[in-house]
């Protein structure tokens, strides 16, 4: 880190990956502390706070904020344009007869299904980006059921009574 010069408050000249690294823990961890970061690089809390209040890591961690945030903005639009593939799986399923889904496994369509509705409920309701593509389809359910114990009609019957449910 070096000496400061005389008046200036020490700062870091430069980021190492170990700089980097805290910047990540930081972020990670909104709910970290000084004497947290101190004792898992091995550091004083004064060390820490010389290096968390120079302006490259400052720099450095609105960098990694930025990407961040692009990088959200690019995974809520890919569940966005997921939401159609979502609900025509969803309606394939419910509206076709088994006989019609022969190709596919009684597993391979639980799966299907599954990740369908992930996709609709993880989109449902965001409207920060963009309006949403699910927005008069919205399936929401954190009742625990067990679809291997459960036969093909039997959860066409349950969503079915979800479905009509939520009309009401």
């Amino acid at each position: 880190m070096g000496r400061p010069s005389a008046g200036l408050s020490p700062q870091i000249g430069q980021l190492k990956n170990h700089h980097k690294c805290m910047a990540r823990d930081l972020i990670a961890n909104s709910g970290i502390r000084n004497v947290d970061l101190a004792r898992m690089y091995n550091m004083t809390e004064s060390q820490i706070s010389i290096i968390i209040n120079s302006p490259c890591f400052l720099a450095y961690m609105n960098e990694l904020e930025d990407r961040i945030e692009d990088n959200i903005c690019e995974v809520r639009e890919d569940i966005r344009l997921m939401v159609p593939r979502a609900a025509h799986i969803l309606r394939t399923e419910l509206y076709h007869e088994p006989a019609e889904n022969q190709p596919l496994s009684l597993s391979e369509r639980k799966l299907r299904l599954s990740t369908a509705l992930e996709v609709l409920d993880r989109d449902s309701g965001r409207k920060k980006h963009g309006e949403s593509a699910s927005k008069h389809l919205h399936f929401h359910n954190h009742q625990e059921v067990h679809l291997d114990k459960m036969s093909t009609q039997d959860l066409q019957r349950d969503i079915f009574d979800l479905i009509s449910d939520e009309e009401v």
